[in-house]
């Protein structure tokens, strides 16, 4: 698990020639560069860091005197910083020969977010917006003599935001007016265009940053230079051929002038060439002087590729492609990795509703996975280790899909890469949610410039699935979360200019090679049919659902909805308790570590979220035991998280099962996405990976929830059921014997065994027995006993899936369970295994013990191979994947600690 720390990513042109045609200076403070922050009048000043923010500066600066920036009570007690204005400012020297280039400009490729920027006293302009890059001409500006001076004046976001949101109130108030209080955050976010949750969400804090978010660059060249490129691919299955078509965007040094060159494509796979593609074209650049080159085609026949799949259905094939642009004696080039496929999304007529679902190259692919939020409130503090961490992560939990929220960045470009290597497909909201949205001209036009170059950045990638224009909008007008309802054609006409004028219109020229949705949850086609906002929105039989219900009973599988696809559903849990240590006081000092203490409520932004967690904690698991009441909180963490793990279990195996099972015309679900994957601090959040990476039950469990062949046991109609389910339709599935197992709480044996020797692997149904009957029959009750269903080679007894298992009922009413005695009985030796050090653990039980949880007294980074589960077996074996070397065996055995349910609850 990496550190979270100052991010250093690659330049988002990704390469550029460094010839005679182009000269570059990267004005970032990693380059030598000194950039100072202070309050306009002088009275704080400090070191400045680009790319970083003036929380990160001041904070490393010393100027912070209560800890770290997400110690206790620091999102509000360093609010301060974010009602005030900063400056930053640079002296540097550039080389005479920067100023003799046709164009020399000062790019800025992320500014958080408000700020005038003067270069040598000269005002260069004015940005409003993070997403967007900003250019200006310096040619004539800068010196080759002596020093510049460059200064970012940048405004408070919050107090920017609320004049805004005060001089459109003067017409209409563009809602909400403010978060709910148990936010702790800031109002109006809707009125700036910056990362919405830095104004706070309901699972992070509010740290309203300015800075210069990404890097600052000098660009000088004399021909054309590339940005960014395009790139779409048809499959012409009678050809046996791809049919790519590709538009280069470009930037000229000047406007109206025409610059004759020849374009060449070339597509090679190591040290083999693909395919070449050549092209003499005449560029012109418009008034901000940029151009896209006519639309490029050229077919590659399907032999030489090998095409990109998701992750479990195929290889994520990858190949260089090389772009060059020569005129006359000068060239430029880009270079990046594209993936050979084609997506469609399915909205087929069925007797009830309409279908909703992904094909990729052909293939209908049931999405699994979960919902991407930012990694760290500060987005300096990102590193690219960081993103691979949680995305390898994911493809270890067998994900395919991930749905970049819509509150928060459009992610580093290495982002994205990480997501093509390993396949994991990219549902990929804008940047609007939770909020109705300015709709004026001003306001549409740096929306314009946002999407628009968005687009072309990311669109390249195979990964990228979807775009879909908000999160939750529509639902939120309609079902009139924030007061729409007294004027609502008003927000009406709104929704429509921001996200079907202008975000869909725009993307969809950009980018015709994918589908657009307007908002999530919506229900498609026919949210469009009934004028882009649905009588409805979310309906089953319908698009794609957001499901959330805190007071129903969340382990039995008919609460749930049957929908066409499932993209956000979730529980929340508490941190583990070496998160919390590092959010809290020591143990004892005060109430930190009170479940009722002042940190964990003010943490708790979810409204009343602390009281729904001992709701469902209670009616599933049972009381905690009476003890001290910081030994009440630990009992919590635990007892929080084996629910967040076991209800999400029940729902998204749910959603598997509704792909090949009808419900009246309900069901045929096509993707399982569930809230969310990382947290971005302390405290309780639905993520299954913690702040720095540390994985939570949750996502031990999705290994398995989530796993290509899976065995389900359910009950239906008073039968319990095992249905098998192999993700690719039969290719995932192998020979093996299936053992289903009658056990009781009582006794560590099996009290019988039933063996199906032939199973179909046809998602059909394998076994059935009426419950209730069938327990009584063998001496047990719903209260006493539980299944199990493990498959496995014959010869071998090599599992050859994850164990499923079935509690009849909840915790609370079982009448037999036995306080087991769980031990580590020994550890093995320390062996390397894939850039891990591995070491095995041997436990032992006396009787069957739920939600087993192996944990690291200290500190320690790693995970177990398995983790919170059933062990109803005398033994079992896991491993712990260490990052860093284990060097000692026996220190690791005193390091371990085991709990379980029986020990806990009451």
């Amino acid at each position: 698990m990496g550190a979270l720390k100052m991010q250093q990513f690659l330049l988002p042109l990704v390469l550029l020639s460094f010839t005679a045609a182009f000269e570059l200076i990267d004005l970032s403070t990693a380059n030598g560069f000194i950039w100072n922050a202070a309050l306009p009048n002088k009275s704080i000043q400090v070191s400045g860091t680009v790319p970083g923010s003036i929380y990160t500066d001041l904070e490393m600066g010393g100027k912070f005197t209560g800890g770290p920036l997400l110690f206790r009570f620091n999102d509000l007690d360093y609010r301060w910083v974010s009602y005030e204005d900063w400056d930053y400012y640079l002296s540097f020297e550039v080389p005479a020969t920067v100023v003799s280039y046709s164009a020399v400009d000062l790019v800025f490729y992320g500014v958080d977010t408000v700020a005038d920027i003067e270069l040598n006293g000269l005002p260069l302009g004015a940005t409003n917006n993070m997403f967007v890059r900003y250019k200006y001409d310096v040619k004539n500006i800068l010196k080759t003599d002596g020093s510049n001076e460059l200064v970012v004046r940048f405004k408070s976001p919050v107090k920017y935001a609320k004049d805004r949101y005060d001089e459109q109130a003067l017409d209409y108030p563009v809602l909400p007016t403010c978060l709910d209080p148990a936010y702790q955050g800031e109002c109006h976010a809707n009125h700036i265009r910056k990362m919405q949750s830095s104004f706070s969400w309901d699972w992070g804090p509010a740290f309203p940053t300015v800075g210069l978010w990404h890097e600052v660059k000098i660009e000088a060249y004399n021909s054309v230079s590339i940005r960014d490129f395009w790139v779409g691919f048809e499959r012409d299955e009678t050809l046996q051929q791809w049919k790519v078509d590709m538009k280069i965007h470009c930037e000229t040094p000047d406007s109206g002038i025409d610059h004759s060159g020849t374009f060449t494509v070339t597509i090679t796979d190591g040290d083999q060439v693909i395919h070449t593609f050549v092209q003499e074209t005449v560029l012109n650049g418009n008034i901000d002087r940029e151009v896209t080159s006519p639309l490029f085609t050229f077919n590659v026949p399907f032999a030489q590729i090998q095409q990109w799949m998701p992750n479990g259905w195929g290889q994520q094939k990858l190949y260089d492609v090389k772009l060059e642009f020569q005129e006359g004696t000068e060239t430029v080039t880009l270079q990046d990795r594209i993936g050979f496929r084609t997506v469609e999304l399915i909205e087929d007529d069925l007797i009830v509703g309409r279908s909703y679902y992904f094909r990729v190259n052909g293939e209908p692919v049931f999405l699994k996975g979960s919902n991407w939020i930012p990694s760290a409130v500060l987005p300096e503090l990102i590193t690219e280790q960081y993103l691979r961490e949680l995305l390898t992560a994911s493809k270890a939990a067998h994900m395919n899909a991930m749905r970049i929220w819509g509150g928060g960045i459009y992610e580093f470009t290495e982002f994205y890469r990480i997501a093509d290597e390993l396949g994991i497909l990219i549902w990929h909201d804008m940047m609007y949610a939770c909020s109705m949205y300015p709709a004026n001209d001003p306001f549409l036009e740096i929306v314009s410039t946002e999407i628009r170059q968005q687009i072309r950045r990311i669109s390249r990638h195979p990964s990228v699935l979807i775009w879909a224009g908000n999160n939750e909008n529509e639902a939120a007008l309609r079902q009139n979360w924030y007061g729409t309802a007294d004027n609502f054609e008003t927000y009406k006409a709104d929704y429509i200019k921001l996200y079907v004028d202008t975000i869909k219109t725009i993307v969809n020229e950009e980018d015709p090679s994918r589908p657009f949705t307007v908002s999530s949850p919506s229900n498609g086609k026919r949210s469009e049919e009934e004028g882009y906002v649905s009588q409805n929105p979310g309906m089953e039989e319908y698009g794609d659902v957001h499901y959330y219900n805190y007071f129903g009973n969340m382990w039995n599988w008919e609460t749930y909805l049957k929908p066409r696809m499932a993209t956000e559903y979730g529980f929340q849990a508490l941190p583990s308790v070496h998160a919390w240590t590092t959010a809290a006081n020591p143990i004892g000092q005060d109430d930190d570590w009170h479940y009722d203490g002042r940190l964990l409520f003010t943490r708790q932004h979810h409204p009343g979220g602390n009281d729904e967690l001992v709701l469902q904690v209670e009616g599933q698991l049972g009381k905690a035991r009476v003890t001290t009441p910081e030994q009440q909180f630990l009992d919590m963490i635990y007892l929080t998280q084996m629910h967040q793990a076991e209800a999400i279990k029940i729902e998204s195996e749910h959603y598997r099962r509704l792909q090949y099972l009808d419900f009246d015309g309900l069901g045929h679900c096509m993707g399982s996405l569930y809230w969310q994957l990382q947290d971005i601090w302390q405290g309780p959040s639905w993520a299954s990976i913690e702040y720095d990476g540390r994985w939570k039950p949750l996502h031990h469990f999705a290994t398995k929830f989530f796993a290509p062949l899976s065995f389900m046991l359910w009950i239906r109609d008073g039968n319990v059921a095992v249905y098998p389910h192999d993700y690719r339709n039969g290719a995932d599935m192998v020979p093996g014997i299936l053992l289903i197992k009658l056990q009781s709480w009582s006794q560590i044996n099996p009290v019988v065994i039933e063996r199906l020797p032939n199973v179909n692997g046809n998602s059909s149904l394998e076994w059935q027995k009426p419950l209730d009957s069938w327990l009584s029959d063998n001496g047990c009750s719903r209260q006493t006993c539980f299944l199990t269903a493990t498959y496995e080679d014959p010869e071998t007894g090599r599992q050859l899936a994850p164990d499923s298992y079935l509690y009849p009922s909840n915790f609370t009413a079982i009448t037999n369970l036995v306080k087991a005695n769980v031990q580590v009985t020994s550890v093995g030796e320390v062996y390397e295994s894939e850039s891990s050090w591995v070491i095995d653990v041997q436990l032992s039980t006396d009787y069957p013990a739920a939600f087993v949880w192996l944990d690291t007294i200290t500190d320690r980074k790693g995970r177990f191979s398995d983790n919170g589960f059933l062990m109803p077996m005398a033994t079992k074996t896991v491993s712990f994947l260490s990052p860093e070397p284990i060097t000692d065996s026996t220190a690791f055995l005193e390091d371990l600690k085991v709990a379980h349910l029986a020990e806990i609850i009451r």
